[in-house]
């Protein structure tokens, strides 16, 4: 669903300081639509569940404004949280069964008893907990609490639904599971703020994604936006019909530097009888035209051109770093110097 432009929260400057000095969040400025999902992504410590826990009412902000279904979070209190979903990743798990616990959930939202009912068979059904049903929820596995906790905050309605990590613990099935109904209900009006740190689920879920690093936004557009911008040196790989002659491989070297690619690899093509030639470049998309007509220029023939996928885990190195680094003191930067 595309998302309308009626906006349904947003913040101006939000922050959090837990320390004198010392910032979770700060200078946090985004909007959220209606009929959006809005993805979160960042590193362990980047801000991400300090973010939700702020919009959602659970803590003060201690600077900057926002605004959520047209109420300050900092006001809003009981009337703003009825009108929210909030999945957390601290589990909440009450001592009465699943099935009992889906019922009584949707009771305290005000859902109907009847419709409580027939929602919670459907919780189940979607969520696979039919053989956990009779069961209290500390005695579930740790993939069934997860699905229990997303399946029970489901059990009523809501304008914006907030998912912390809603998927961690959960194998590729119940995952896929997970993020096709969430995708239904975003195509249905729903607006979502999502946070995870499994960049193939935001590229699948998200309209746009806003990046943290040590509690600020870097950056904020569609997952596509931020491939193409951000994605940095892919693959191009070329496959000549025909060995290339050492001069004309010389030559085309010489002219990618120009374009800013690395040098590049040549190896007898292993699928046919010509060279199989390799480089990195950024952008290389915008490459691709001139090096048909490169090609087309000197009489040669390619069997194929192709360019790696550009990928979301490869806009976020871009923009945050190696995932293999420790993280930055994230949770914990000093206030910045402020010039006049």
């Amino acid at each position: 669903m595309t998302p309308d432009s009626e906006v349904v929260l947003e913040t101006l400057d939000l922050g959090h300081a837990y320390a004198p000095g010392r910032f979770a969040v700060r200078h946090l400025s985004l909007e959220l639509h209606r009929g959006e999902v809005l993805g979160l992504l960042g590193r362990n410590g980047a801000g991400k569940t300090t973010t939700v826990r702020m919009l959602t009412t659970l803590l003060p902000p201690t600077e900057g404004t926002a605004r959520v279904l047209g109420m300050d979070i900092r006001t809003g209190g009981r009337a703003l949280r009825s009108r929210l979903g909030v999945v957390l990743q601290a589990e909440s798990l009450d001592f009465v069964t699943v099935e009992r616990n889906l019922t009584l959930y949707g009771f305290l939202w005000g859902v109907p008893r009847e419709v409580a009912k027939s929602r919670a068979e459907e919780m189940i059904e979607l969520f696979e907990l039919e053989g956990a049903r009779h069961r209290k929820p500390w005695a579930l596995s740790g993939g069934e609490r997860r699905r229990f906790q997303v399946a029970r905050e489901l059990m009523h309605d809501m304008d914006i639904l907030f998912l912390d990590e809603p998927t961690v613990g959960l194998d590729a099935i119940a995952r896929r599971r997970i993020l096709g109904f969430l995708r239904r209900r975003s195509r249905a009006g729903l607006s979502m703020v999502f946070t995870t740190h499994i960049l193939h689920e935001a590229d699948l879920l998200c309209d746009r994604v806003a990046v943290m690093h040590q509690g600020r936004l870097r950056a904020l557009a569609p997952p596509a936006e931020l491939k193409h911008r951000y994605s940095g040196a892919r693959e191009v790989a070329m496959s000549f019909r025909r060995p290339l002659p050492a001069a004309l491989t010389l030559e085309l070297a010489r002219a990618l530097a120009d374009h800013g690619a690395t040098v590049p690899t040549t190896e007898a093509d292993p699928a046919g009888a010509g060279t199989l030639l390799r480089f990195r470049v950024e952008h290389a998309e915008e490459l691709l035209p001139w090096l048909t007509q490169w090609v087309q220029v000197h009489g040669l023939e390619l069997s194929r051109l192709s360019v790696e996928e550009a990928t979301l885990e490869g806009a976020f190195l871009g923009l945050i770093g190696d995932l293999s680094e420790p993280p930055d003191t994230a949770a914990g930067f000093p206030a910045p110097e402020v010039r006049t």
